[in-house]
């Protein structure tokens, strides 16, 4: 689990998934008028191809 407000970060190991729990990720972005577009491209450019 990481988290970030500003320059501050911290992680942290979350709990264990349930044998029958579905497994995933998600990232949350909270802000005023965020640029999507930037965010969405820096996000894709990062994936392995």
């Amino acid at each position: 689990m990481f988290q970030s407000v500003h320059q501050m970060m911290g992680s942290d190991l979350a709990g264990k998934w349930m044998p029958a729990e579905k497994k995933n990720s998600k990232m949350v972005f909270i802000g005023i008028e965020l640029p999507k577009d930037l965010i969405t491209d820096g996000l894709d450019a990062c994936l392995v191809k």
